[in-house]
């Protein structure tokens, strides 16, 4: 915490004895990222440079957005607004502009601001601002990112639809001495980090701000057998799935509807944290050879059931039924659509229920990223195949779960594995060419082939098919940036945020794999930790960054933890990180050796 944003998170009131006053402000606190850091390694420059940014953009922005300088302390600032709109409109100017007046000092030197914004009633006296809106504003400060935004909730609210700069939904935060949880908006700040512009088709460019928004929550599974969870959850997926089909919608991915399953949460609430206006609720009943969907799709804004139906089917119907209810659907959402699209998304995708039911019992098992649930998963779709062997999906499943259990050391000749594993992949698109998940995974499959062209051109081909899937933008950005291409990467990134705003982790390390790319080992070290513990292979970006700040004994240790997960481990495993630079990938099995990783 920054000095000033530490003196202010402790004064609840003032102590002077001058006239007061009481009014509603929008409050700005910001300070410098890693100002220990910058301290520590050259004093003199920092502070120079620091005061160099405060009388040439800081303060003058400040002014000519009518604000009001409060105070400075050390490396913080405070400032008051009469407006959240200027205060929000003059925060996006600060940190566009520092990036500029950074881009010819070297990483380590930059200098870099955290910003929190707060509106609330507040109290002046004797020039200085006092009251819980401040502390508020502190803590939103502390929660950004270096180069990055923090906004309350409030602050959102007036603000949305009125500023230049895109912000996401980080869910309500318990903030420190704040008694109640607060909704916190963050900035998108990948443009402020040097991403350049993404060329995209007319479909990926379409401003999704134009078409309906639509969140499908997790239907509830009303069988009265817990085990059968992964039916409800195979019906929501796939419903997701193929409306995003559809390039008039704009459809919220499963991570991020998923956070509410089981959660008694109004669709209000639900639809202004995802940022939509239409939600999809519903519930599946299974019993026997019967199924029973209810399911209804409501005007978050109006809380208007726009519509709504329940079926009663044979299972041998499912395939049939999911087409009507997305028919319905859509049709309600959109007055007009493309029969070529409607043809693709409400394709069959086998004849076997029982095939299908292996796929869902799969896919709930990679999920858990554990070598028997792995071997559980593959046994699965090996047994969809078996039942039909056109169904594209089993193969593609399959394809992805040996890729895995490549990459976390489960398998004895990977070479042979990953080859194995894109045969499969070419075969669920010759199976399904229609479908953009199986060109994904062909992408994907390539690129741990480390055949990167042949990687791109099957991933745009299923981005020209969807445009709208965030986990599809995700993976092609992960093979963006492994190629080199990490503005594009970036960019693509934050395009996927859009429609998944709560499911950061994969996104974040995406980020971090940017940075480090870049050189730009303090966030990508930032990335990482923002993800938490995840699996060894992944580990390894963790540790090599640690390696590039000679943070020695941190980087032994995440090596310790790896092997303790894993004591099999070896170096070998890293070599299938996907860096087509083949110097880049030598330094980073080099950075893992320094480290102690075992050969």
């Amino acid at each position: 915490m920054s000095s000033i944003a530490a003196s202010t998170a402790a004064e609840s009131r003032p102590g002077g004895d001058g006239s007061a006053t009481r009014r509603l402000a929008a409050i700005l606190l910001m300070d410098v990222a890693g100002y220990s850091r910058l301290i520590s390694e050259d004093e003199a420059g920092t502070l120079a440079a620091y005061k160099s940014h405060l009388k040439e953009l800081i303060r003058p922005e400040i002014a000519r957005h009518d604000g009001r300088v409060v105070k400075t302390t050390g490396d913080g600032l405070l400032a008051d607004f009469a407006s959240a709109v200027q205060a929000v409109t003059c925060a996006l100017t600060l940190q566009s502009e520092m990036e500029r007046r950074n881009a010819a000092t070297p990483e380590q030197r930059r200098i870099r601001f955290r910003i929190g914004i707060n509106l609330a009633e507040v109290l002046f006296e004797d020039g200085d601002v006092f009251g819980d809106g401040v502390n508020v504003a502190a803590r939103l400060e502390n929660l950004a990112e270096a180069g990055g935004i923090c906004l309350s909730d409030d602050v959102y609210r007036h603000v949305r639809g009125k500023v230049s700069g895109a912000f996401e939904p980080l869910g309500p935060q318990v903030l420190k001495g704040i008694g109640e949880p607060i909704r916190v908006y963050r900035s998108i700040v990948a443009s402020a980090q040097g991403a350049a512009p993404l060329r995209q088709s007319p479909e990926v460019a379409r401003s999704l701000s134009q078409i309906p928004w639509v969140a499908v929550l997790p239907f509830d599974n009303l069988s009265g057998d817990p085990e059968q969870g992964y039916f409800s959850d195979g019906i929501t997926n796939d419903l997701i799935t193929d409306l995003s089909k559809f390039s008039e919608l704009a459809v919220i991915a499963s991570h991020s509807v998923f956070t509410y399953k089981g959660k008694a949460a109004r669709i209000d609430a639900v639809a202004r944290e995802l940022g939509v206006r239409y939600v999809v609720e519903g519930s599946v009943q299974r019993s026997g050879q019967h199924v029973r969907i209810n399911v209804q799709l409501i005007d978050a804004t109006s809380s208007v059931h726009l519509w709504s139906e329940r079926y009663k089917r044979p299972l041998s119907a499912l395939f049939s039924l999911y087409d009507e209810i997305i028919d319905r659907l859509v049709a309600t959402l959109v007055a007009r659509m493309e029969m070529s699209e409607r043809e693709r998304a409400l394709r069959k995708p086998t004849d076997s229920l029982e095939a299908y039911d292996h796929c869902l019992r799969g896919k709930e098992l990679w999920y858990r990223w554990e070598k028997e649930a792995n071997l559980a998963a593959q046994d699965h779709f090996r047994q969809a195949m078996a039942l039909d062997p056109n169904f594209a999906q089993a193969y593609r499943n399959l394809s992805y779960v040996l890729i895995q259990a490549c990459c976390s050391g489960w398998v004895d000749n990977p070479d042979a594995v990953l080859r194995q594993a894109r045969g499969l992949a070419e075969q669920a698109v010759a199976l399904g060419p229609a479908d953009f998940e199986n060109y994904g995974q062909l992408g994907f499959a390539a690129l741990y082939c480390h055949d990167f062209d042949r990687s791109l051109v099957n991933y745009r081909k299923a981005i020209e098919l969807n445009p709208n899937s965030p986990d599809l933008l995700a993976d092609m950005a992960d093979a963006l940036i492994h190629v080199g291409k990490t503005a594009e990467g970036v960019a693509m990134i934050e395009q996927a945020r859009q429609l998944n705003p709560l499911c950061s982790d994969w996104y974040d390390w995406v980020l971090g794999i940017a940075a480090f790319f870049d050189g730009r080992y303090e966030e990508a070290l930032d990335a990482f930790r923002r993800v938490g513990n995840t699996s060894s292979f992944l580990r390894c970006d963790l540790v090599a960054t640690y390696v590039r700040l000679n943070r020695m004994e941190e980087a032994r240790a995440v090596v310790r933890d790896i092997l303790a997960d894993q004591p099999d481990f070896r170096i070998g495993r890293s070599t299938l990180t996907p860096f087509k630079d083949p110097q880049v990938l030598q330094r980073f099995v080099a950075d893992l050796r320094q480290a102690g990783l075992p050969d």
